[in-house]
């Protein structure tokens, strides 16, 4: 048994670690939000404000990253419309 192991059982440590992993996931969000304006800004200029927007609204890093794959590897900017539109609905349905 490690010294601190004891502090495991405390609510202390409960809230603290709460705490540290809800900075962690809003880091990793911005992170990703910010990945995928980078890339939409790099290959497909004129979609930029069309993914802030939709980049914006996303709070799951998994949603994120998958939307950064599929972005990252279309081939004409038509499909990188696509895929944001309908992000964009999906998660406009998720709100309402």
């Amino acid at each position: 048994m490690y010294q601190y192991d004891i502090l495991k059982d405390t609510w202390i440590y409960a809230e603290i670690k709460q705490q540290v992993q809800e900075e962690e996931h809003s880091e990793q969000v911005q992170e990703y939000r910010q990945m995928l304006q980078a890339i939409v800004q790099a290959r497909f200029p004129r979609l930029e404000s069309l993914a802030k927007e939709v980049g914006d609204t996303l709070v799951s890093p998994a949603t994120l990253r998958d939307l950064i794959v599929k972005v990252s590897t279309a081939k004409i900017e038509k499909a990188v419309r696509h895929y944001l539109t309908e992000e964009k609905k999906s998660t406009s349905e998720e709100i309402a």
